[in-house]
């Protein structure tokens, strides 16, 4: 479609039907409009996923393996690989008496984001567990080494050199069995271990970052394969029960958003399911992620990842924020994020403003999509949480976001434009307090501007002018005192006839799993909350 300072007449057209289903699906529930400050938000159900709800994009699973030389042969650079024998569900590495021996197997390709794990059910003393992500001579390549009473290691070599790769707070390495995982986000890997029921941490990895290096590399993307295997000493044995390569919904799940039919509040759904975009932690970075969401149950199903591009000469698949999501009424999809991929946590490394816009013809809620994104241009200074929304009444598109104040830290701002792509100029802002997670909802065809404070405000503000309105309230709130930070993410969605709420609400505390070096962005539990009017 092209991009034009005015909506085409066709676009109009699509848009205006789009508009009017739009009210008359929210007429169809409400008989008049709500404020959010009269609800109370009660809680429904809260749980967290640590390297499970997993979507498996390959695996090793001895007992369907029926040729292991051509299903998963050793790596070509394994030039002493040990004998690797299937049998009882397991597969025996073994080296010979008299030498050592070291070997991987093929388990999958490599993308940015995946999580890659090996289950090890027993090593003979001096043997280690070993997991590759390399070339297929071996000339680049990750490695994690976990032998038991040991610290974890970690490596990254090109062409036999070491890189610019460094490992914080490495954990030694318990007795078998467990199960050992390296989760890739941006340009960092976490190490962690699952062991007796618990995932526990093993150590931080950050990886060279020279252009001809960079893990996110597009050509990397499925050049690279996810190996795993054992070095073994002199008649030493080690035996893996599974292997697998997966998108994973991380170590905490953050950062939820609504994906909406539209630019505005609807939300959108599959099969009974809506569905969110939310940050997969791992460590010092995340990999932006899709789920689907049943809001009847509240079940919370793993769906894909989303990466981003700057362009066909752009060689990196980048780890940004894609935050509001949406279908547009043409089929294509729209979104607005953040463009971290560029700034190391640092403000003043961001690109521009911060903020990126997306597009994507695939539909990106499933697998692995890679959006086409460009800087967004929205005033000055350095923005955050964008949400989107199209007013019909001022034929305008407008966005709320938590822009950074000079003396007073993130503050709720709403932005005004003739496209969808910018760029946008202030109507209203800052907000009377610090707000995070900026979301545009409709309450009963009336909107709002809702946020969430460092200090456990939840302030509610009016749609457009921001007016300070008050504090919409829950029953059960996603901090105590062990866990204070009121820095949530908010994500609202109003239901259609036949569910047990008229609203829904998904959001997430900034508990941060231990001994995580800073910075910490492991952050957090989800919570699930209903209100009715």
């Amino acid at each position: 479609m092209v991009r034009q300072s005015k909506l085409p007449k066709r676009r109009g057209v699509l848009l205006r039907k789009q508009v009017m289903f739009c009210a008359a699906f929210v007429a169809g529930m409400c008989e008049a409009a709500v404020n959010p400050c009269d609800l109370e938000f009660k809680l429904i159900a809260s749980r967290r996923y640590m390297l499970d709800n997993e979507l498996v994009i390959s695996e090793l699973v001895p007992g369907a393996v029926v040729r292991p030389g051509v299903q998963h042969p050793f790596m070509p650079y394994c030039t002493s690989a040990p004998t690797a024998k299937y049998g009882n569900g397991a597969v025996a590495f073994s080296a010979p008496a008299d030498a050592p021996a070291e070997g991987t197997v093929f388990v999958g390709a490599f993308y940015p984001g995946v999580h890659f794990s090996q289950d090890v059910g027993r090593l003979s003393p001096g043997a280690a567990a070993l997991m590759d992500i390399a070339s297929r001579d071996g000339s680049m390549r990750l490695r994690v080494r976990a032998e038991p009473g040991k610290p974890v290691a970690f490596s990254e070599t090109r062409a036999g050199l070491a890189l610019d790769a460094r490992l914080f707070n490495a954990k030694p390495v318990p007795k078998p069995p467990f199960r050992l995982s390296a989760v890739v986000a941006g340009p960092t890997v976490l190490l962690a271990m699952r062991k007796d029921g618990d995932v526990r941490f093993l150590g931080a990895a950050t990886l060279d970052e020279s252009p001809e290096n960079d893990i996110r590399r597009r050509d990397f993307a499925g050049t690279l394969k996810c190996a795993a295997g054992f070095a073994l000493p002199p008649g030493g044995t080690g035996v893996m029960e599974r292997a697998s390569v997966s998108l994973t919904v991380g170590v905490g799940q953050a950062d939820f958003r609504i994906v909406t039919d539209g630019p505005g509040c609807r939300p959108y759904f599959e099969n009974g399911r809506i569905f969110c975009t939310f940050s997969a932690r791992a460590g010092h970075k995340y990999t932006k992620s899709v789920a689907s969401i049943d809001p009847a149950t509240f079940d919370f199903r793993m769906e894909g990842i989303l990466l981003t591009s700057y362009g066909d000469d752009d060689p990196l698949l980048r780890n940004d924020a894609v935050n509001h999501l949406f279908r547009d009424s043409d089929g294509t999809w729209k979104a607005v994020g953040c463009g971290w991929s560029t700034a190391n946590n640092k403000l003043g490394e961001r690109k521009g403003n911060g903020l990126l816009v997306m597009e994507s013809v695939k539909n990106p809620l499933h697998g692995i999509t890679v959006m086409k994104a460009r800087l967004l241009k929205v005033g000055t200074g350095i923005s955050e949480d964008p949400y989107f929304t199209y007013d019909a009444a001022t034929n305008k598109w407008r966005l709320a976001t938590s822009s950074f104040v000079k003396g007073k830290g993130l503050r709720a701002h709403l932005w005004e434009s003739d496209r969808w792509d910018g760029p946008y100029v202030k109507i209203a802002g800052p907000g009377a307090y610090d707000s995070t997670g900026c979301q545009i909802m409709d309450f009963g065809g009336r909107k709002f501007v809702m946020t969430a404070n460092v200090k456990r405000m939840r302030p509610v503000y009016e749609y457009p002018s921001l007016a300070y309105v008050g504090e919409w309230k829950c029953d059960f709130e996603p901090y105590d005192a062990e866990c204070s930070n009121g820095r949530i993410f908010t994500a609202f969605a109003e239901m259609p006839e036949g569910y047990p709420y008229r609203y829904v609400m998904v959001t997430m505390d900034r508990q941060n799993i231990p001994e995580m070096p800073k910075p910490n962005w492991t952050y957090g539990g989800m919570y699930f909350y209903g209100a009715n009017p």
